[in-house]
């Protein structure tokens, strides 16, 4: 921590937050977590959903002395049509977010197409060219500065900036 005053290292290692932390292990700080944050929200969820809805039908179906065939029957009939309701309301929404998708590829293809239509073909080779240079430059300066912050001669999208013609 060289870069960091004296003064200031003493005062955050003087901290009695800090100090609880460095004292204490790893496993009791992971317990004191699970008992404040992870402990109450699963008795909820049990106490909610799991006690009404699972547990006690089970429960009071495997306490009586053998339960019918007709109740077993009734709780696998249960079980497939709630599977079934689940698997609809996944074609559902794959449905749905598909023909959103669908639309929008359409959409681009279209509007690419008017747009070649109204501009023309010399002047879409312009845009197109100016694209590129402007995704070549993000993805170089994005790679630039993957490796270690290496500035490119130009401001990373094709184009000089400001900071380029400063006097130095």
């Amino acid at each position: 921590m060289e870069f960091l005053p004296e003064s200031l290292v003493t005062l955050i290692q003087e901290n009695p937050t800090i100090q609880q932390l460095a004292s204490t292990s790893v496993v009791l700080q992971l317990n004191d977590a699970r008992a404040t944050y992870l402990d109450p929200y699963v008795a909820q969820v049990k106490a909610t959903y799991l006690d009404p809805y699972l547990i006690q039908p089970l429960a009071t179906m495997l306490a009586s002395s053998m339960p019918s065939l007709l109740s077993v029957f009734i709780l696998a009939l249960v079980f497939i049509v709630s599977l079934k309701i689940l698997d609809y309301g996944r074609r559902l929404v794959m449905f749905w977010i598909s023909l959103a998708l669908r639309l929008v590829w359409w959409a681009f293809v279209l509007g690419a197409i008017w747009y070649v239509y109204t501009s023309g073909l010399e002047k879409t080779g312009r845009d197109l060219g100016w694209v590129y240079g402007v995704a070549r430059g993000f993805a170089e300066n994005f790679h630039d500065g993957a490796e270690g912050g290496r500035s490119s001669a130009t401001g990373g999208f094709g184009y000089y900036t400001a900071r380029d013609f400063q006097v130095r």
